[in-house]
């Protein structure tokens, strides 16, 4: 009976070692089939292996608050600079402040100069055009910095305050005459704004990007050798007007009641010489300037009653006598 019990013990062994080599011959053969470069070192974590893989990575720098407020700085300026309208109007403005205020600039800026350079920095000259109380808003006031500090240096020359933005409307009359030249007449299709409410397309008037302006002195034909008639006034008009739109500024001028009114380029009242409603003076050959030279020019008018039976609408007895 032990003999029985020993041999026994043996065909257990046998059998627990043939089992381990079939499992350990499996493992060899499902490594062979493996790709090779999907193994793993014994020496590498899974941490190390999706680290190796992020490297080409590269993290773009994160801006500090005071680098994300001048960004969005530039950005509200560019967006004032592409408003052609009030960028015109910015320039001429604050090209006349500047030119009044610059003694009193001068002798802040002096005060804060202490090496005695000429010039201070950006945000010292930023400082000091609130403290003149500068009637701009703080992204019209980087933008004046800007055209005063031309070639990017950080300093602004305060000894040239007195000459204003010359410089500056300068360079901006020469850039809007280039690109009004090389202007290309492209077909595209308009897009309205829409209503917040209904969601309709809203018209809005057309504005011209560089207008030109002409300075008009409008003179009644008949009353022509008066003085002191109140028909005679003078109005700043761009050249893009319509001529109909004109007769509209005469009758809310004059308070001229008739539907009758025609203007003329000279005092003959001649057909050759009647400027047509619908045209706007520049196709009636009136180019203009800018705003500060506008092109000078004399118009006249005229207009006829509808009631010709009326003595007091027909009397011109008072015109012209002194009181």
């Amino acid at each position: 009976m032990p003999g029985k019990k020993k041999s026994l013990k043996k065909k257990k062994k046998t059998a627990s070692t043939s089992q381990k080599k079939s499992h350990d011959e499996e493992k060899a053969d499902g490594v062979e089939n493996v790709d090779a470069s999907t193994l793993m070192s014994a020496t590498e974590t899974p941490g190390n292996a999706t680290k190796r893989k992020k490297k080409g990575k590269k993290r773009t720098p994160r801006l500090s608050r005071s680098e994300k407020a001048l960004e969005k700085l530039e950005k509200a300026t560019e967006k004032l600079k592409e408003d052609h309208i009030f960028y015109d109007r910015f320039i001429n403005r604050m090209h006349r402040w500047l030119i009044d205020i610059a003694p009193k600039a001068m002798e802040l800026f002096k005060k804060i100069d202490m090496e005695g350079e000429g010039a201070v920095t950006t945000d010292e000259f930023k400082s000091g055009m609130f403290d003149l109380h500068v009637p701009l808003t703080r992204v019209e006031l980087h933008l004046l910095t800007r055209l005063l500090d031309a070639d990017n240096s950080g300093e602004v020359d305060y000894t040239q305050l007195d000459r204003g933005l010359e410089l500056a409307r300068e360079t901006y009359t020469i850039q809007r005459d280039t690109e009004a030249e090389s202007e290309m007449l492209v077909l595209t299709r308009r897009k309205f704004p829409s209503c917040p409410c209904c969601k309709m397309s809203i018209v809005e008037p057309n504005q011209e990007p560089y207008p030109k302006f002409i300075a008009l002195e409008l003179r009644m034909v008949t009353f022509d050798g008066a003085k002191d008639y109140p028909g005679h006034f003078e109005v700043l008009v761009h050249s893009h007007i319509l001529v109909c739109g004109l007769i509209q500024i005469i009758i809310e001028e004059t308070q001229i009641a008739s539907t009758k009114l025609a203007i003329f380029r000279d005092r003959t009242r001649s057909r050759e010489s009647l400027l047509p409603p619908h045209l706007t003076l520049r196709e009636c050959g009136f180019i203009g300037d800018s705003q500060n030279t506008p092109e000078e020019s004399v118009l006249f008018y005229d207009y006829t009653v509808e009631f010709t039976d009326c003595p007091i609408l027909m009397c011109d007895h008072y015109f012209g006598k002194k009181a």
